[in-house]
C-alpha cells in the first residue's frame, strides 16, 4: 500500500548482529504482508528505545495481523510513554472493537465501552481526528441500548461532525440512514461521500451497504473500487474486499468466480478471523 512507503522513516541501525532491523525495513516487510517478519522487526526495536512510531507501528501491525490481544499490550506501554496521542487512542479503540468477537459473552460490553472511551480520549487529545468522532458515532448508531446504543445521541454527533467535514459528515449519514431502513437515502449520502473524500474508504462502506441489502452486483462494483483508490492505515484490509467480493458472486450463483476470490483472498496472508471466512465460502461452494 502507498501509505506505508510514504510515512517518514527513522533509518537508525540497531546493535551490530541486528543492523537490518530499521523502521525502512518493517515497512517493507508490511507491504510484502510479511507480518511475523515486521513484527519481529519492529519488537526488536521497541527493545532498544521507546520510539513513538516504532511503538504505534508494531501495535497496528500486531492488530492488522490479528494478534488483538498483543496490540492491546503494546497500546497499554505506549499510553504511559506518550499519553495524549490522539492517533494511537483510535487505535485502541479498533483493537478493543475487534477484541469484542475475541471474549466470553460476559466481558463483551465490558469491552465495547473500552473502545467508546478509547476513541472519546482520542477526541480529548485531539479534538480535529475525525476517525474517532466517526467512530464514536457508529459506536451509537450500531451498538445495542443495552451497550450505549442511542440513535440520538447518534444524531447529535453527525452533526457535530458535518459541521467539521462535509466527507464524513455524508458518510455518517448515510450509516444513520440505512440503519432508519431509508436505502434510497442512505445510497445517496454514501456516494456523496465517495465523491467528497475521493478515497477507498466510502466505497466500503457502499459495499458494506449493498450487501447488507442484498445489492450484490453494485456491491462487487463498490468492493473493486475500493481496490483501486487510495487507503490509509485505518482502511479495511484488502483481503476483506476479496470476502466481500467472493460472497456476493456466491449469491449470485458466480461459484467459480466466487472460488477464485476467495483463493486470492486466502494468498494474501488474511489474519486468522479472514482466514476463516474466506475458507468458509470456499466451504460452502
Amino acid at each position: 500500500m502507498k501509505t506505508f512507503t510514504t510515512l517518514i522513516v527513522c533509518c537508525w541501525l540497531a546493535t551490530p548482529a541486528l543492523a537490518n532491523d530499521t523502521l525502512s525495513s518493517a515497512f517493507k516487510a508490511i507491504d510484502e504482508r510479511d507480518y511475523e517478519r515486521a513484527i519481529g522487526t519492529l519488537t526488536r526495536l521497541s527493545e532498544k528505545q521507546q520510539d513513538r512510531n516504532v511503538l504505534f507501528h508494531l501495535a497496528r501491525v500486531q492488530y492488522h495481523s490479528g494478534n488483538f490481544d498483543d496490540a492491546s499490550d503494546t497500546l497499554e506501554d505506549f499510553h504511559q510513554h506518550y499519553p495524549n496521542d490522539g492517533e494511537a487512542y483510535y487505535l485502541s479503540g479498533l483493537v478493543y472493537l475487534a477484541l469484542i468477537g475475541e471474549v466470553n459473552i460476559f466481558k463483551k460490553i465490558g469491552m465495547a465501552n473500552k473502545a467508546l472511551s478509547s476513541w472519546k480520549a482520542s477526541v480529548a487529545a485531539d479534538p480535529g481526528n475525525l476517525n474517532s468522532r466517526y467512530a464514536i458515532f457508529a459506536y451509537y448508531t450500531n451498538a445495542p441500548s443495552i451497550a450505549g446504543g442511542d440513535l440520538d445521541i447518534a444524531r447529535a454527533q453527525m452533526n457535530e461532525i458535518e459541521q467539521l467535514d462535509k466527507a464524513y459528515g455524508a458518510m455518517a449519514k448515510g450509516l444513520l440512514l440505512s440503519k432508519e431502513k431509508d436505502v434510497a437515502g442512505a445510497e445517496a449520502a454514501f456516494q456523496e461521500a465517495a465523491i467528497l473524500m475521493n478515497r477507498a474508504a466510502p466505497h466500503f462502506s457502499l459495499a458494506q451497504f449493498y450487501m447488507q441489502t442484498e445489492q450484490y452486483e453494485k456491491a462487487i462494483s463498490s468492493a473493486q473500487q475500493f481496490q483501486r483508490r487510495e487507503k490509509r492505515w485505518w482502511d479495511p484490509d484488502p483481503t476483506v474486499v476479496y470476502l466481500v467480493i467472493a460472497s456476493a458472486n456466491a449469491e449470485l450463483g458466480n461459484l467459480e468466480v466466487a472460488r477464485k476470490e476467495a483463493e486470492l483472498g486466502l494468498s494474501m496472508n488474511p489474519n486468522k478471523q479472514i482466514k476463516k471466512l474466506l475458507n468458509a465460502i470456499l466451504k460452502s461452494l
